[in-house]
């Protein structure tokens, strides 16, 4: 394999750097699987925040995973102590090649004194010098290319002029599968008439209104039949306690409230059911790992950044002005309305 026309020898370890949240993990997935073509006999170890672990337990292609603790220590000896020995924890791999998918923060010093043989990452002008081995930097093209996925796969191009699939990885087991499909089973609905619902996101800004949640789980069942399976999630269960107490309990519209799930669980549920509604956050980049039809509400970030361009993919959204990319949207009945029978109309 070749870097601009310099030979790459010895690669039998690549680490990859994926610190972030579940969605951010996810969207980098396609690299992993691009590396493990390039390298197949390579060992692919990821380095990740605990939620990464849940993530890539279910990607074939991650050999091991090593987890950090990022969380700050309010004594500054402590926290600095706690670096030192993550950058260590690095050097001790002695990895051949370490791309870092982060770039911010922790992962630069990583990669730094990493003393792997060639470093990979995005250049920023203020970073360029972490990587001279391999070693320039990857360009960083996010303004340009705007999609995430095409933004994280670009990094490989330094390595491949090859075209890699952008579509995320993550395998749901047998197990997870059946038993996930008892449990809705339980419940005595057509499974062919179940919809996973999920209130929850990172920000605020990227929820929608209840009520507007309320109305399309009121249209989808009185105009299709569609009953809501709810999904509860980690540290913002009060939202799926919230909407049912508020809204479902006193509605005529039978629902599923799902007890709490590991990340395969729900992945199972997502699989099993005919589509997803949610905002714009890391379940629906799973939904999109799983093939799955996909309602996505987006009352603030541009569709752009993340529209995998199949028919699966129902975005929702007012309107953004010309060369803005971040605008709360007023979304209206309507629109939600319009939305929900283009939808319906696909799954036909």
């Amino acid at each position: 394999m070749k870097y601009n026309g310099q030979q790459l020898e010895d690669i039998n370890k690549i680490g990859v750097i994926m610190f972030g949240l579940l969605g951010d993990v996810i969207l980098r997935t396609p690299v992993i699987r691009a590396l493990k073509e390039l390298y197949p006999h390579a060992k692919i170890v990821a380095l990740v925040d605990p939620i990464g672990k849940a993530v890539l337990e279910h990607t074939p292609d991650v050999d091991e995973i090593l987890v950090f603790d990022r969380k700050k220590e309010k004594n500054k000896l402590k926290q600095n102590l706690k670096k030192i020995a993550s950058i260590l924890r690095v050097r001790k791999e002695k990895f051949d090649l370490l791309v870092n998918l982060y770039n911010a923060g922790l992962s630069r010093p990583m990669v730094f004194f990493s003393g792997a043989s060639y470093t990979l990452g995005f250049c920023q002008q203020k970073s360029k010098y972490l990587y001279n081995v391999l070693n320039e930097c990857a360009p960083d093209r996010l303004k340009e290319e705007q999609s995430l996925y095409n933004y994280m796969i670009s990094i490989v191009e330094a390595l491949s002029d090859k075209k890699f699939s952008l579509k995320p990885v993550f395998e749901v087991s047998e197990d997870e599968e059946k038993i996930m499909q008892k449990y809705l089973n339980s419940f005595g609905y057509e499974r062919d008439k179940l919809y996973t619902l999920n209130l929850a996101s990172s920000k605020e800004d990227k929820i929608l209104e209840f009520e507007k949640y309320f109305f399309i789980v009121e249209y989808l069942y009185k105009n299709y039949g569609f009953v809501p399976a709810i999904v509860s999630n980690p540290s913002q269960e009060y939202l799926q306690e919230r909407f049912v107490d508020e809204y479902m309990k006193n509605s005529d519209i039978p629902y599923i409230k799902l007890k709490p799930l590991s990340l395969g669980e729900v992945a199972a549920v997502i699989k099993l059911t005919r589509f997803i509604v949610t905002p714009d956050t890391g379940l629906m980049h799973l939904a999109m790992a799983l093939d799955s039809y996909i309602f996505t509400i987006f009352t603030y970030t541009h569709p752009i950044f993340v529209d995998p361009e199949n028919e699966k993919f129902i975005a929702v959204y007012e309107r953004f002005e010309k060369g803005k990319l971040y605008q709360k949207q007023n979304i209206s009945r309507n629109q939600l309305e319009q939305s929900v029978d283009i939808l319906l109309n696909r799954l036909r």
